[in-house]
């Protein structure tokens, strides 16, 4: 029976490890939130009035804030789904070393039969 190793799998399925999509998701997010604190401190030089600059700090800061938090939920998600990934990739192991050993079980109990039936067939051919 041939042995599927999901981790393979899904790479050979999508190209890339799920470490690698992880690594390559969380350099995308932090690039993304380094430029969006360029972008804030372009903003910051720039002559709006301070009100207006307090605004849009706050708000800046709250939407990264809220990206890092979306980044570590995401994470928090892979990693629950690598670990299903895991556990579910050693419970289909099991279960193909439980049907290989009941079919090698079954197998012998056919040839057992199969020995059977030609005894009797020569003892019938006997009589």
């Amino acid at each position: 029976m041939e042995k599927y190793l999901p981790r393979k799998g899904f790479a050979n399925k999508f190209g890339k490890s799920l470490s690698s999509l992880k690594s390559s998701m969380s350099k995308a997010l932090q690039s993304n939130t380094s430029s969006n604190k360029n972008e804030f401190q372009t903003i910051d030089s720039s002559p709006l009035p301070s009100n207006q600059q307090i605004q849009r700090k706050s708000f800046d800061f709250q939407s990264s804030k809220q990206l890092q938090n979306d980044v570590d939920i995401l994470k928090e998600l892979l990693n629950k789904k690598e670990s299903l990934l895991m556990e579910l990739t050693k419970r289909y192991r099991e279960e193909c070393l439980k049907f290989d050993e009941e079919k090698f079980q079954l197998n012998q109990i056919i040839q057992q039969y199969k020995n059977e039936n030609i005894q009797l067939k020569k003892q019938l051919n006997m009589q």
